[in-house]
């Protein structure tokens, strides 16, 4: 099997796509070639069930969030399922320190969405150069007091009709969450948050209290092969090193350290993904900043009120309300929920027709 051009071959295909295109064909490959079991069908009708959904528009009122932390397999699979078919995003676990969460309301126990806490980038130029970090200082110590937001994430119609991606967006500095972050992540004080944009500059997070941005990241990331490519590699390197590849597979980020190994042998040239992305950073406390430049010993008081009832109704105020109006004003109000466990069955050119060519992604 010729591997190098097998590829080749997927990398001149994904080079084809618009950045959202190429981000639905991930999340559909993901999902449209997984052999799904009959657990994990059964609790995909039970969220799809479950997911938040208005009577009327102004219920968004009546919200009120409960953050539960994912602590047991049956929560997982929740969190996964969530994940997995209301994001069009493909979704790739990386180990390392990781938190995630499940945003319910309180008074039905429906999904709102859902949050993770991960290990923060190593180096995002617009967060360094704003927070005005010394690469060597960073990673011998102060990275390890922040964390990246890798999914803030709302269900639907949530995040359409009342910018619920906002409400989210604010939970990740809630209390619940630093605390639980804090509590099992004891050694170091969480400072602040990073998170980066799906698509271009403009975002959920855009002009969101508490999250500054920084500027737009360059996008020059290495495009990652289809996930049947990259099995098809994996699989022959297995037969070549077989114990090399379970070595991996044991230590962290396996997949970035195995494509690396294939790429080597086959002398293969991955691509960069022209994706620039929003870069925002959530500040904790009065002298984060100064705090992660190594200019003070105190990181100051908390910066701001991040109890969840404040957040939620800073959110309602703020952006739910004037969303609201705006989508009624113009007839754009939307009943319907968003669940992509059909592209179980969509074929790729379905998929297309149904999410991308009439604008639903």
């Amino acid at each position: 099997m010729n591997i190098k051009k097998l590829f080749e071959d997927d990398f001149n295909k994904l080079l084809q796509m618009t950045i959202k295109e190429y981000t639905l064909y991930r999340g559909w490959h993901q999902i449209h070639h997984k052999k799904w079991s009959t657990a994990e069908k059964q609790r995909m009708w039970e969220v799809k069930q479950s997911l938040w959904m208005p009577t009327k528009p102004e219920d968004y009122l009546k919200i009120h969030p409960i953050i539960i932390p994912v602590q047991t397999p049956d929560q997982n699979l929740t969190w996964n399922t969530l994940r997995i078919f209301t994001h069009s995003a493909h979704w790739n676990a990386n180990k390392g320190r990781i938190k995630r969460f499940i945003v319910m309301n309180k008074s039905d126990l429906s999904y709102l969405g859902i949050i993770s806490l991960g290990s923060d980038f190593i180096s995002l130029k617009p967060r360094d150069n704003h927070i005005g970090w010394d690469r060597d200082a960073r990673l011998k110590k102060f990275l390890r007091y922040t964390a990246m937001g890798s999914s803030i994430s709302p269900t639907q119609p949530l995040g359409y009709n009342y910018v619920g991606g906002k409400l989210i967006a604010l939970l990740v500095s809630s209390k619940p969450v630093i605390d639980t972050w804090n509590n099992y992540y004891f050694k170091e004080t969480l400072l602040g948050i990073t998170t980066t944009s799906l698509y271009g500059g403009f975002s959920q997070y855009t002009r969101l209290k508490h999250w500054k941005k920084c500027g737009t990241s360059e996008g020059k990331i290495l495009m990652e092969p289809s996930d049947n490519v990259y099995n098809i590699a994996r699989d022959e390197m297995k037969k070549l090193d077989f114990d090399k590849v379970n070595e991996i597979y044991r230590g962290s980020r396996p997949k970035s350290k195995l494509l690396t190994m294939i790429y080597s042998k086959y002398k293969v040239r991955p691509p960069s993904n022209n994706a620039p992305r929003g870069s925002y950073w959530c500040p904790l406390y009065t002298n984060t900043n100064e705090y992660l430049r190594g200019e003070t010993e105190d990181w100051g008081k908390p910066l701001f009120d991040n109890s969840v009832e404040t957040l939620t109704n800073l959110w309602k105020e703020k952006y739910a309300k004037k969303r609201l109006k705006n989508m009624l004003d113009n007839a754009k109000y939307n009943t319907k929920s968003l669940f992509y466990d059909d592209l179980i069955k969509l074929s790729w050119e379905e998929t297309k027709e149904k999410y991308l060519n009439k604008g639903s992604v």
